[in-house]
Formats: C-alpha cells, structure tokens, sequence
C-alpha cells in the first residue's frame, strides 16, 4: 500500500471520528399538553410546536404499556406547529406523546411528552423513551454523505480546474477521468442518500432500504430537489468529461459544475438559514473555492512528477495567482457562515457545533500554512528549475491531501451537530421565542442566572429558557435545573418543573399552570455538582 494511501485512510478513520451522537436541528419550543402537565379531561388534540417548519414521520399516544391509545386522526402541519386530533377520549392515567418528524435539513429528530389525565404524572419507565431512537443506518447516513461530499467537490472542481487553467498535456487525460469517475460516484451517492435517509427516518432495520415507505418519506425530504438537482448536473458532467481535452466542453463544465453545487443550497443547516438570500451564496461561494482546491491537487502532483521543471513551475504560478482569490473568498465566504451560525465567539467552545468548527478551521490553518509554503517556497525553486523543488512540492501536496480529507470529515460531522442560531434564538431578550415576554437576571456568587419567560401572559402555555454563566461570562452546564413558582397573593405554591438542557447552559421550561395575573415567585434551584447547590430567587410578573 503506497504511503499516500495509507495517509489517506488514516485521514478518513479519523475524520469518521467526529460523526457520533449529536443535537437534532429541529427543537421542540413546546407541547399542548405541555410536558408533565396533569389535565382535568382528556385533550381533543396533540400539538407539537418547533423552532422550524418539519415534516411529520409519526405521531403516537402511548399509554403506560406501550399500547398506542385515542384513536388518533390524521396529522397535519400548520407553520412550525404539528398538530394531530384524538377521536377517543382517554381514561384517567398517565401517557405519554411521542413524535418522530424530518428537520428543515432532512436530519430525523424523534422525543416525547409526558402527560396525566386525572391523576398526577406516574412514571413512564422504559416507554418514556419512545420517538428518540436511532437506527443502524445512521453509520450508512453519515458514510455516504462523506464520499458524496467529495466527490461531487472532485468532479466540479476538475471542471473548474479545466476550465481556468492551463493544464499541460501530458496531464489533461488524468484530469478529465478524475472528474468523470467522481461525477460517476457523486450521482450515485445522491440515489443511495434517499434510500438509506428513508431507512434512518424510518428506523428500518436491514432491510428498509427496499421499502417503499423509507423512500416515499425520503422523496418528502429536502433529499429529493437535491438529487434532481444534483444527479443532472453531475450527468452534464459525466458527458462533458467524456468529450477529453478535444472535445471543447468549457460551457458544459461550467454548466455541470454550477448545478452540482447548487444541489447542496437546497438541503442543510447552513444554506437554509436565515437570511437565505445571503447564506445560500455565500455556502455556493465556499463550495466552488473548496471544490477548484480539492481538485487541483491530484493534477498539479501530477504536473510536478511528469512535467518538466520549466513547465511545472509556469503551472505552479499560475495556481499560486488563483489561489489567492480562491483562498480570499474561501475565508470571507467562510467567516460569513460562521458568524451566523454560531451567534458569536463564546459558543465555538462551549458547543458541540463550535468545537466541530474549531476542528475544521484549525486543519485549515494548517493546510493554509502548507499552500504558504508551496507559493513562497517550492514555486520559486522550480521557477528557477531546481529539479529537487519537485519532489518537495509533491511530498508537501500529499499533506495536502491528508488534511483536505480531515476538512472533508469535518465538514460532514457539522451536518451532525445544532448550529447555536437553531436553539439560541430561544433565549431571553430577542428572537422569535422571547420577542414579547419577561426577561431578567439574577446574580448568586460567581454565578449569574438569564430568564426569560414567554408570552408571561394567563392566556397561553409559558415557556421558560434560564440560561447559567460564570462571572467570565462562560455557559456553565447544571447537572440538575428546577423551577418552583408560588403566588402568595392567591396562595398558589408548589407549581413544579424540570429543566431539559437544549444547548450547553440553556434550559428549556414549559408551563400551563400560571393562569392567575399576579406577580409569581420563581425559585431556581441548580445543581453544579452534587454537592454545590446554588438558589436562584426572582419574581415575574405574569399578566
């Protein structure tokens, strides 16, 4: 096995690395009935509102054996809300409502509410689980959209390549097969997403690939504009490509490239997220810049081992000078995502997203740190034909490869993670969950408490988001978050509820029992450890 081979698959080993358990993109704001709540009568109808609009896999009322209960109608989405009636009313007990439905970006995001009629909430053991399961296919998921990535970054870059620079003619033939077997393997990958994205939505066992099911609910994802936009394209591709280096295909190329990329603006987190009219070019930016990098490595190694020193420098400047801009718009395009997507610097190392970015930016630097050296070093010497400038440019090219490989697996494992602008629109002072209600803070020791209650009205379920920092300023996760309210003036006490963590540091709350006007105690009680207990006391003003 040669040594750039096995660098390779080191690289992808560890790239695979970042793909594991991560946050769903869609989060769920709240519930009718509300978690935990514990109702007079049974309810007409199960509502689930979410942060973005998605598409409904399942929904289910279960009861304390499992057994699906309330002979549920069909479901139907209005906005962000999913909303499904029950035709039978439900005896006293305990039940749970579970739900399974695609995000905005086609990732399957599955949970559950626990609820009482006539009784207070019992436990739910092991069905409480229902709705957040996984299947074996997220590994063929996650698999397949790590080759998709790059070959379909190969097959649009060797077209660019082709097309904006001089390639010499001993190397134009490699050129031309790299694309067309990546376009090849890029349009299959786009078949294989549907049908292992349809198994995952589905939780389908081994066989579910062959369901029409998986599939059907696969063709009502974002998957599907992306494969018709995508296969097409990189069919333009596969045919231009064939044409070879007589074959005067530039407008084919260009045409091909530009539908490839633009399959990815139609599906994921980042080129879906508000503002769109700004996002989607500047992720079609970032894409074009990777892809003419990528694949301009295969053939400038190939320049610098066949070519003659003279020539193979002549090449080397010409990248240099496009590699300038390349880099320039990568960077700015690349900052642009970042800013949005992470909603400021102190997230990149208190999420789960932000350190996946931290990884990819730091393979970056390193990877700019060897095109530095390529441009100000090693060119120059094969300008003035140093002979052993070549060898040194092709070994400083296979690095090259390692680390475009880890960006590669870097980028894939975002597609895994919440970006912090998915859940941190929810918290106190702004956004679209907490445009209208109470925000304030409260200081304990070295620790501060952000609250925000929403709409903190009588007249609807009230969302609470408490948010813990350190006085730097930092998140700081809780092991344990609980709220009491109390309304002296009434007499109303002991209105209880657990925080669920959405993003490190953030709480997520849901009450329906504020229904008094009045000025509400609220006693925060947090857990940093199991010995440090710290007591948060505020009072909101409900209305």
């Amino acid at each position: 096995m040669s040594r750039t081979l096995s660098t390779a698959l080191i690289a992808i080993t560890l790239s695979l690395g970042f793909v594991g358990a991560a946050w769903s993109h869609a989060v769920l704001l709240g519930s009718t009935p509300a978690a935990e709540a514990s109702l007079d009568v049974s309810p007409k109808e199960i509502i689930f509102n979410f942060n973005e609009n998605v598409g409904p896999i399942f929904i289910k009322v279960l009861d304390r054996t499992g057994k699906e209960v309330g002979n549920p109608g069909e479901w139907r989405v209005d906005g962000n809300d999913v909303l499904m009636s029950l035709n039978d009313e439900l005896p006293n007990g305990t039940y749970i409502a579970t739900y399974r439905v695609i995000s905005a970006d086609t990732h399957p995001v599955g949970g559950s509410v626990v609820f009482a009629v006539g009784e207070e909430v019992a436990s739910m053991g092991d069905v409480a689980s229902a709705g957040g399961e996984t299947s074996g296919w997220v590994i063929p998921v996650a698999i397949n959209r790590y080759i998709q990535y790059g070959a379909m970054l190969l097959a649009a870059g060797a077209a660019l390549f082709i097309v904006g620079m001089s390639v010499p003619g001993a190397v134009e033939p490699s050129v031309y097969k790299m694309g067309r077997t990546s376009a090849a393997v890029a349009a299959v990958t786009y078949v294989l997403a549907l049908g292992f994205g349809g198994a995952e939505m589905m939780l389908g066992g081994p066989t579910a690939i062959f369901s029409m099911d998986a599939w059907s609910q696969s063709m009502a994802s974002t998957l599907a504009p992306s494969a018709l936009i995508g296969i097409p394209g990189l069919l333009v591709l596969f045919i231009a490509f064939g044409k070879g280096p007589e074959g005067k295909s530039s407008p084919l190329l260009i045409a091909g490239a530009a539908i490839a990329v633009a399959s990815f603006l139609v599906t994921g987190h980042a080129a879906t997220a508000a503002p769109v009219w700004l996002m989607a070019p500047m992720v079609a930016v970032h894409l074009f810049c990777a892809a003419f990098w990528i694949a301009a490595l295969y053939p400038l190694a190939k320049t610098a081992q066949v070519a003659e020193v003279t020539e193979a420098g002549a090449v080397m400047t010409q990248f240099s000078e496009r590699a300038v801009w390349t880099v320039g718009a990568l960077f700015l395009s690349g900052a642009v995502i970042t800013w949005i997507q992470v909603e400021g610097p102190q997230n990149m190392l208190t999420t789960d997203y932000g350190l996946r970015l931290t990884a990819k930016i730091a393979i970056f630097v390193m990877l700019l740190g060897l095109a530095a050296m390529n441009k100000m070093v090693l060119t120059p010497a094969l300008e003035k034909s140093d002979a052993a400038a070549s060898g040194k440019l092709r070994r400083s090219i296979k690095f090259e490869y390692a680390a475009m490989v880890l960006i590669i697996g870097a980028a894939v494992s975002l597609t895994l993670a919440t970006p912090p602008r998915a859940t941190m629109d929810m918290e106190g002072g702004g956004g679209m969950a907490m445009g209208g209600g109470f925000t304030t803070s409260v200081i304990k020791g070295k620790y501060t408490a952000e609250v925000s209650v929403d709409p903190a009205g009588t007249t609807a379920s009230n969302m609470v988001m408490v948010t813990f920092r350190d006085d730097a300023g930092n998140p700081v996760e809780m092991v344990d978050v609980t709220i009491s309210w109390a309304l002296p003036t009434a007499g109303l006490e002991g209105i209880d509820g657990r925080g669920e963590m959405v993003i490190p540091g953030m709480y997520h709350f849901m009450f329906d029992q504020l229904i008094i006007p009045g000025e509400w105690d609220a006693r925060i009680d947090a857990f940093v450890d199991d010995f440090d207990k710290q007591i948060f006391r505020t009072t909101v003003p409900i209305k």
